[in-house]
C-alpha cells in the first residue's frame, strides 16, 4: 500500500500543477516560462503537461477536480497572487482527499 504522503508528492500534486497548468495557458495565454515561475517547476515540465505527457492514473486524477476550483485558483493567480500558489495548490489536494494526508486539516500552510 502506497503512504498517503507519497501519493500526494508522486500524483496529487503534479496533477493539480497540470490542471492549473493547462488553465492558464488555455484561458489566460500565459507562457511555459511564466506559468514554470508561477507553479515553481521547470518550463520542460510545464511543455510535457502542456502536451499531455503524464501518466493515465494522473490523467484520471485530474477529471476528479472541482474544474471550478481549478478556475478560480488560476484566475487568482492570473491576476497577479502567484503568492499564494502554494495555498491553492495544497487547497484543492485536499478537496481529492481519498488517501488521508493530514495536511488536509491544517489552517495555514507553510511552505
Amino acid at each position: 500500500m502506497v503512504n498517503g504522503y507519497v501519493r500526494a508528492s508522486k500524483e496529487i500534486v503534479p496533477s493539480v500543477r497540470i490542471a492549473m497548468a493547462l488553465e492558464l495557458s488555455r484561458n489566460y495565454n500565459l507562457s511555459e516560462e511564466r506559468i514554470a515561475g508561477i507553479l515553481g517547476v521547470t518550463q520542460a515540465a510545464v511543455s510535457k503537461y502542456l502536451n499531455g505527457s503524464y501518466s493515465d492514473k494522473i490523467r484520471d486524477l485530474i477529471k476528479n477536480f472541482d474544474e471550478s476550483e481549478i478556475k478560480k485558483f488560476s484566475a487568482k493567480i492570473a491576476a497577479g497572487e502567484k503568492d499564494e500558489v502554494n495555498k491553492y495548490i495544497c487547497s484543492l489536494c485536499a478537496s481529492l482527499n481519498q488517501f488521508g494526508c493530514a495536511f488536509s486539516s491544517l489552517n495555514k500552510i507553510r511552505v
